[in-house]
């Protein structure tokens, strides 16, 4: 009788054949969604950063004097609608509690820093 199949060798042969490949693929696959967040939390800060040049540039008098700063908290940028909430793509966590834009004037240079809380960026009032 002429039966119709696979024997039991050559689904094993597919089987390697794939396991082969996904070992192969799942790392590339994964290094290019970490590159990607990484890419996405470059913007997202970038659009937070430009969101508190806008604040500042509509709000003149917030502008601090020379060797001074001021600062906004993305919370403030989002409730005057200068931003929308803005999700870290990193943690899948909303930037709102963690984050200010920093206004900078070094002897009249004007410098917008985008820093965490908790980081050593430089001291605001």
């Amino acid at each position: 009788m002429n039966s119709r199949g696979f024997t039991l060798i050559e689904l094993m042969a597919v089987v390697t054949i794939l396991v082969i490949l996904s070992l192969v693929i799942i790392p590339v696959i994964d290094v290019n969604i970490k590159k990607s967040k990484n890419e996405m939390y470059s913007i997202q800060i970038e659009n937070i950063r430009m969101a508190g040049q806008n604040y500042f540039s509509d709000n003149i008098d917030l502008k601090p004097g020379t060797n001074n700063s001021s600062f906004v908290t993305l919370d403030s940028l989002i409730s005057n609608e200068y931003i929308d909430e803005v999700t870290n793509p990193k943690t899948g966590k909303p930037f709102s509690e963690d984050i200010y834009v920093q206004l900078l004037n070094k002897n009249g240079s004007f410098y917008y820093l985008v820093c965490p809380f908790d980081s050593d960026c430089e001291p605001y009032n």
